[in-house]
């Protein structure tokens, strides 16, 4: 039941949002059709396709946070996922907390790896 809540309110976003980028059209400030950008130089390094492990991904890492942490808009978006996402966790804490426990918690054998020890057969 909780990834109804996920997916629905994600797929309701997303036709939302296409429908307000459909209805504001193109931009004043956008080229015009004529024009077209130059594509980018060959010497740009793509770090995605970099494979690093061990130490160095570890650097890497850190590294990505103090970018995250000095480029306004990344801080910005970062800082919004972290409110909303929180708040998601507590209105489903909160959700199941009001249902109460799961219903397989309350046979005998339901804590353990392998539930032999259980009254119930089927």
């Amino acid at each position: 039941m909780e990834p109804l809540f996920i997916i629905l309110p994600g797929i309701a976003g997303g036709i939302v949002l296409a429908l307000l980028i459909s209805r504001m059209g193109t931009p004043r400030w956008g080229l015009p059709n004529d024009e077209h950008l130059e594509p980018p130089s060959t010497s740009i390094i793509n770090m995605a396709r970099i494979r690093v492990s061990g130490v160095g991904g570890l650097g890497m890492v850190a590294l990505s946070i103090v970018v995250a942490l000095f480029v306004p808009r990344i801080r910005l978006s970062i800082g919004i996922a972290l409110a909303l996402g929180i708040g998601l966790a507590a209105v489903l804490i909160a959700m199941r907390r009001r249902r109460g426990p799961l219903p397989s918690s309350n046979t005998p054998g339901a804590h353990g790896m392998l539930p032999l020890d259980t009254s119930k057969r089927p």
